[in-house]
């Protein structure tokens, strides 16, 4: 396997673990709420050291899971708002058994129509806020004592700002956390600005070098994507 596939498998396995653990976090914070009846769960299983080197507990998801509407025995809707989620970063099945048993949402679903739909009580909105401003918080935080990459966020989560060393390509291991820390703010952004009533969510990533200031990149994700390399110093 080439080396940068298995950079790029790591980063996603360090992703997807992230946030699971968020959901599950969010699981046992959460008041206690009365939960709809719901269909056949997926099985939680926990795979062998060569399927599974992070040791993290996972769903194995049911061939025959029901990711629509119809998951739901008894769905009643009145008095939720309802949220399209536009971009999701990890397994969307997976994505979904994890929402529906973490609580963030009274019904999580696919739609063929909408894409995948949360539907939440005004309290649930204001927890998933809360704890998504937490997250963002804790990256931006832990970047500011990093020395080859920082970052920050606008107050309305809709520009990132990034400082980065060139030294970072010769630090494959350091490269690999930066870009799983940048993926969790990517998403925390979306669910930032979906919650709070933007539906056409969209993040402004501006990079720049750490030593001169110069600019490296300028981008609008999802519509362009992120991606430093040696050439993108060598165009300064």
């Amino acid at each position: 396997m080439k080396k940068k596939n298995i950079v790029g498998i790591i980063i996603i396995a360090l992703f997807v673990i992230g946030i699971a653990a968020a959901l599950m976090q969010y699981k046992r914070e959460q008041t206690a709420l009365e939960q709809p009846e719901v269909g056949e769960e997926p099985e939680t299983v926990v795979l062998s050291a060569d399927e599974n080197p992070f040791g993290a507990e996972i769903k194995k998801i049911n061939e025959d899971y029901d990711l629509t509407r119809n998951y739901y025995k008894d769905y009643d809707n009145t008095g939720l708002q309802r949220y399209i989620i536009p971009v999701i970063f990890t397994d969307k099945r997976s994505y979904i058994a994890e929402m529906r048993e973490s609580g963030y949402c009274q019904y999580g679903y696919e739609s063929k129509e909408k894409g995948l739909v949360a539907e939440v009580t005004e309290q649930q909105r204001k927890n998933w806020l809360e704890l998504t401003e937490k997250d963002m918080k804790r990256v931006i935080e832990q970047s500011q004592d990093e020395e080859l990459y920082r970052f920050n966020i606008s107050d309305d989560c809709k520009t990132l700002y990034m400082e980065v060393s060139k030294e970072i390509l010769n630090h494959q291991n350091i490269a690999t956390i930066h870009s799983g820390l940048l993926m969790t703010l990517t998403y925390d952004s979306e669910i930032y600005q979906v919650l709070n009533g933007n539906k056409d969510w969209s993040l402004q990533i501006i990079v720049t070098d750490m030593e001169t200031g110069k600019e490296l990149e300028n981008i609008k994700f999802p519509d362009e994507d992120y991606n430093l390399s040696i050439e993108t110093w060598d165009n300064l």
